[in-house]
C-alpha cells in the first residue's frame, strides 16, 4: 500500500531527478558499511561497487566479452603453474599524486595474505603465497598451489592499495587519507550511513574502464526497501536494486522510473543427501532422486513464483562459468513418471523427508507443494544460513534447498569445489567427482581442466546429487534518464553509467 501512495505523490509532484542537472548519481542499498576499504568489508556495496570506483585491480575482465584486459598491469604471463609475472603501467598516479609502482602491488598482496592481518574474506586471497618485486614496474605473484581462476580473482577482488595504506590495527589510509588509482576519489565517508566519491578528471585515458562522465556518486544506507522506492519516486534517489518482485510491476506502472529485471550468476539447487543417516534415507536410491526431480515444474515456478529475470538452470553451475557443460542429463516435469519411480523404489505415499532451507519461504513452500502432489511429504525447517548449513554438516537433512553465487567468479571451481570434494558440505561423497574436481583445480592447462570438469558435471547430473532449479533474479529500478547496464555478476559498474 505504501508504494501506491508513493505513486500518487510522484504523479502529483512530477519529480525531475535533480541529480541529472548536477551530474551526480544517488543510490541506496540496505548494507551498513562500517569500513571503506575493500579488505575489511563483507558488503558488496563497499568491497566491489564503491571499491572499483576508488581503486583499480591489476587486470580487468570485460563484462560483455569476458575477455581479460590490461588495467594496472600492461601484460602478464605464467612462468610456471604457481608463478605469475606482471608488467605494470608506469604512468599511473594515486589520487594524492604518488606514482603507482611495484611497491604498491607487493605491499597490498603481502599484507592481505598475512594471516595476522585478518582480512574479512581470507578465501579471496589465500591462494596466493606472496608477491615479489623484480623492478619498479615488474612483479611476480607466487601461488601456494596451481589456482586456475587466479586471473578471475585478480580482476575482481584484489584491489591495489598504496604502500603503507593500513595503519596499526588495520585502519585505512596513511595519515587518515584514503586514496586509490580509480576514476573516483573519496570525498566523505560516514560509517554506517553514506559514502560520497567524485570524479578525479585525471584517470588514465586508455583504461578499459573507459572515461566516466558522472561527476559525483553518493551511496546511502536505507534499510527499508519501501523507503528506497518512495525516494526513487520522489526524486531523492536515482538508483536502487533488489526491488521486491511483487512491487516491481506497480513501481513500473508509475511511469516515473525504469524497472529492469535481470538474472544473476546465483543459482538455486535442491541437494539430495545420499549418505547413510540415523533415520531411513530413501534418497540413496537414484530412482527416488529422479522421482523428486520429475515432480517439480521448474518452468511454472520461474514464471509464477520466482519472477521476471529468472530462468531454469540445466546444470549444477552457471552457464557461462568455465567448465559448466550444458549437455547433461535432464529431468523434465512428469508427475506420472515421478509416481511410477517412487512405486518401483518401494516408497510409500505419505513418506516424509526433512527439507531444510534458508533463503525464501514462498519458494520453499511452492517447491514442497509439488513433492506433496506425488506423495512425498516434507517437514520444512526454515533457518538462517549458518544453522541450515549445520544440518547438512551434521547429516540430519534429507533435502537442502540452497543457492550459490560463486562470488561472481566465472569458473566452475568457484561453486562445485565447495560442495563436491568430500568436505563437510558434500552430501554425495562421490570420490570420482571429487577426484575430477581436484584435478581440474590443480592445473592451468585449460584442456585438462575442461576434460575433468566435463566428467564431474556429467556425473553430478546423471546421479542427481543436485537438481538445478533456477537463476536468482535481481530487479533494478532507476531514473529514466540514467543509462545503466546490468550484468549477471551483480556488480553495478557505475563508472560505465551516464545521464542521457
Amino acid at each position: 500500500m505504501l508504494l501506491a501512495a508513493c505513486a500518487v505523490t510522484a504523479a502529483t509532484a512530477s519529480p525531475s531527478f535533480a541529480d541529472k542537472a548536477s551530474n551526480s548519481l544517488r543510490w541506496a542499498s540496505v548494507s551498513s558499511i562500517t569500513a571503506v576499504d575493500p579488505y575489511y568489508n563483507a558488503h558488496r556495496e563497499a568491497m566491489i561497487i564503491n571499491g572499483q570506483l576508488i581503486w583499480d585491480t591489476l587486470i580487468y575482465r570485460d563484462p560483455v566479452s569476458g575477455e581479460f584486459k590490461p588495467l594496472l598491469a600492461k601484460s602478464w604471463k605464467w612462468l610456471d603453474d604457481v608463478t605469475l609475472q606482471l608488467s605494470l603501467r608506469d604512468d599511473v598516479k594515486f589520487h594524492d599524486g604518488r606514482a603507482f609502482s611495484a611497491d604498491d602491488v607487493v605491499y597490498t598482496i603481502n599484507y592481505v595474505v598475512a594471516p595476522e592481518n585478518k582480512i574479512n574474506v581470507p578465501s579471496n586471497v589465500n591462494w596466493m603465497k606472496s608477491a615479489e618485486k623484480i623492478d619498479d614496474h615488474t612483479v611476480k605473484i607466487h601461488l601456494k598451489a596451481p589456482f586456475p581462476p587466479a586471473l578471475e580473482y585478480l580482476a575482481s577482488l584484489i584491489a591495489i592499495l598504496p604502500k603503507d595504506f593500513f595503519g596499526p590495527g588495520g585502519v585505512a589510509g596513511a595519515g587518515g587519507k584514503v586514496v586509490g588509482t580509480g576514476p573516483y576519489r573519496l570525498v566523505k565517508f560516514t560509517p554506517g550511513t553514506s559514502i560520497e566519491v567524485e570524479l578525479t578528471g585525471q584517470y588514465f585515458k586508455d583504461s578499459p574502464k573507459g572515461q566516466s562522465t558522472i561527476k559525483s556518486i553518493v551511496y546511502r544506507m536505507i534499510p527499508d526497501q519501501s523507503t528506497q522506492m518512495a525516494e526513487l519516486l520522489s526524486g531523492g534517489l536515482d538508483w536502487i536494486w533488489y526491488v521486491p518482485p511483487d512491487q516491481a510491476g506497480r513501481l513500473a506502472a508509475t511511469g516515473t522510473a525504469k524497472v529492469v529485471p535481470a538474472e544473476t550468476m546465483r543459482i538455486s539447487y535442491l541437494a539430495y543427501n545420499t549418505r547413510e543417516m540415523a533415520k531411513p534415507n530413501p534418497l540413496r536410491d537414484p530412482r527416488v532422486r529422479q522421482a523428486l526431480a520429475h515432480a517439480i515444474d521448474r518452468a511454472k515456478l520461474v514464471e509464477y513464483v520466482i519472477s521476471a529475470g529468472s530462468s531454469v538452470v540445466k546444470a549444477p553451475c552457471y552457464r557461462t562459468q568455465f567448465g559448466c557443460r550444458q549437455d547433461v542429463a535432464q529431468y523434465d516435469y512428469d508427475p506420472a513418471k515421478a509416481k511410477k519411480l517412487l512405486a518401483e523404489a518401494g516408497v510409500a505415499p505419505g513418506t516424509t523427508l526433512e527439507l531444510v532451507a534458508y533463503r525464501n519461504r514462498e519458494w520453499t513452500e511452492s517447491l514442497a507443494g509439488y513433492l506433496d502432489a506425488v506423495g512425498i511429504k516434507t517437514n520444512i525447517t526454515f533457518l538462517q544460513y549458518a544453522a541450515a548449513r549445520e544440518r547438512v554438516v551434521n547429516n540430519t537433512a534429507h533435502l537442502f534447498l540452497g543457492d550459490w553465487g560463486s562470488y561472481s567468479i566465472n569458473d566452475v571451481s568457484a561453486i562445485l569445489n565447495n560442495f563436491f570434494t568430500l568436505g563437510p558440505d558434500d552430501m554425495a561423497q562421490d570420490k570420482d567427482v571429487s577426484g575430477w574436481l581436484k584435478a581440474g583445480a590443480a592445473t592451468v592447462d585449460t584442456a585438462v581442466r575442461k576434460t575433468n570438469y566435463d566428467q564431474a558435471v556429467a556425473r553430478i547430473a546423471e546421479q542427481l546429487y543436485w537438481f538445478p532449479l533456477w537463476v536468482h533474479p535481481v530487479v533494478y529500478a532507476h531514473a529514466k534518464d540514467l543509462e545503466f547496464q546490468s550484468f549477471p555478476d551483480e556488480n553495478p559498474r557505475f563508472f560505465l553509467s551516464r545521464w542521457k
